[in-house]
């Protein structure tokens, strides 16, 4: 992947994972725990995405 290839997908991963914490929340506040769980699973599959991403350009970086 390029540089630039990265970093959108950074860009989404890290939109993907607010928005994730913001249903999250929204759930929680309304006692919805399952919607919750949900939310919270997305949000830290899109955490370790941005784990990989992040080493993913230090590679890229290196080259």
């Amino acid at each position: 992947m390029t540089r630039e290839q990265l970093d959108k997908l950074s860009r989404l991963l890290t939109d993907t994972a607010q928005t994730a914490s913001t249903i999250e929340l929204r759930a929680l506040a309304d006692h919805g725990g399952q919607i919750a769980r949900w939310a919270g699973v997305v949000r830290g599959n899109c955490v370790a995405c941005m784990r990989l991403v992040d080493g993913l350009s230090e590679e890229v970086g290196h080259e």
